[in-house]
Parts: C-alpha cells; sequence; structure tokens
C-alpha cells in the first residue's frame, strides 16, 4: 500500500481541521475526507474510498458504536477511536462494536501515523496509555459483576462457622467448638469464603453482615489466620 487514505469524523470542526492539516505532512498518509458525523461518513463510503476511519469516541446522532458497527456490515474499512481518558465506558462500548484500535487525543503525529499504517495493514493498536485504562476499568467492571452475583447459599453448618468467625476464632477453636477435625474446618472455611466471593475471613464477615446473612456479627477478637 503506497499511502493509507484516512477518513476523518469528528463533530468539532477545529480537531477535524487540525488533523487533517497534521496528517496531510506525514509521508505514507493522505486524508481523502473530513466529516461531522458518522450518518455523514456513511454516506460518503458509498462511493468514497478510505482504508482506515479516523473517528472520535463520542459523536452526535448514531455516535460512534453505530457509526462501527454500520461500517463492519457493510465491509467498510477499520476505525480507530480518538478518546480521552474519561470515555472507559465508551471505549468499552467501542471495543465490543469492533474498533480496531484506539488512540488518545493528545497523541503525537507520529504515534497516530504509526497506528493508521498498522490497522491498514490489518493490525489492532491501542495506545498503551489507553491499554492501561481499559485494563483498570476492565477490573473494576469485572469486581462489580462478581459482587453483583447472589452468592450460593451457606449450610447450616457452614453458617455455624461463619458465626464462629464472626467471634474471631482460629480454625483450632472453631473445630473444638463445633467437634469437628480442623483439616474439615478449613474445607468450611474455604466454602464460606468461596460462596461469599471474599478474599479473607475479615472481609466474609463484613459481607455476610452487609447481606443479612445468619452469623454475620461484630467480632471481638482478632483475625487468625486459617
Amino acid at each position: 500500500m503506497s499511502e493509507v487514505r484516512v477518513l476523518i469524523v469528528d463533530d468539532q470542526p477545529w480537531v477535524r481541521f487540525g488533523l487533517a492539516k497534521l496528517l496531510d505532512l506525514e509521508d505514507g498518509v493522505r486524508v481523502v475526507a473530513d466529516l461531522e458525523s458518522g450518518e455523514a461518513a456513511l454516506a460518503w463510503l458509498e462511493t468514497g474510498q478510505a482504508d482506515v476511519v479516523l473517528m472520535d469516541v463520542r459523536m452526535p446522532g448514531l455516535g460512534s458504536v453505530g457509526t462501527i458497527r454500520e461500517v463492519r456490515a457493510r465491509g467498510g474499512p477499520p476505525v480507530i477511536l480518538l478518546t480521552t481518558f474519561e470515555d472507559d465506558e465508551d471505549m468499552f462500548a467501542g471495543l465490543r462494536a469492533g474498533a480496531a484500535g484506539y488512540v488518545l487525543k493528545d497523541v503525537s503525529v507520529e504515534a497516530l501515523r504509526d497506528a493508521l499504517l498498522r490497522v491498514a495493514r490489518g493490525e489492532r493498536y491501542v495506545q498503551p496509555r489507553v491499554a492501561d485504562v481499559l485494563a483498570d476499568s476492565l477490573s473494576r467492571e469485572r469486581e462489580r459483576e462478581r459482587r453483583d452475583v447472589a452468592p450460593e447459599p451457606l449450610t447450616p453448618r457452614e453458617l455455624e462457622v461463619l458465626a464462629l468467625l464472626a467471634r474471631g476464632l482460629t480454625n483450632k477453636r472453631i473445630a473444638r467448638a463445633l467437634n469437628l477435625g480442623e483439616g474439615t474446618v478449613k474445607i468450611h472455611v474455604s466454602n464460606v469464603l468461596g460462596k461469599l466471593g471474599a478474599d479473607d475471613r475479615v472481609e466474609a464477615v463484613r459481607l455476610a453482615v452487609a447481606r443479612g446473612l445468619p452469623g454475620g456479627g461484630e467480632r471481638t477478637e482478632r483475625e487468625e489466620p486459617p
């Protein structure tokens, strides 16, 4: 490919103008059009030819997500989204819709040119700083999903173990209180943590109290490891 033909889509005229001027100075890149909306881009692509679409992540009307889906459905060129750190929800939506790349709006022209060339070759490109934001957001989203899932009910024995955990008892003391082997108690404690989605005994008690489970309560002793 001798040069990459770029279609710029952004509802802010000064952004389109600036990007077009900067990219036209770069070897191997040519801006073929700059448009104000996804609808305008789709209409232009019916007759125009572009190798990559460079589009703002937040667009009026059809929006970036709807535009990406339509471009892909019509067999159009890959789309790189321009984003900011505040756009993590839009970034995820664009990723699910099939965006081929993400770059920040303060990206250097050299890095932007590299992204355009790589995506035009069929690669995906996510600027490292954007990848960090996506990773952090994904981690938070998974944590929310994990906590929103209804916990598996605790068995009567596990509820007894939970009540003793809330009192701060060690596994050895729980075993003595319930006339169980210490190994059996360790299994029950592990099951309690797993079902509540807790990382440790303290969090298990806190989650039990928050969910109104019998056996939860104020701790009276310092937690000791299982």
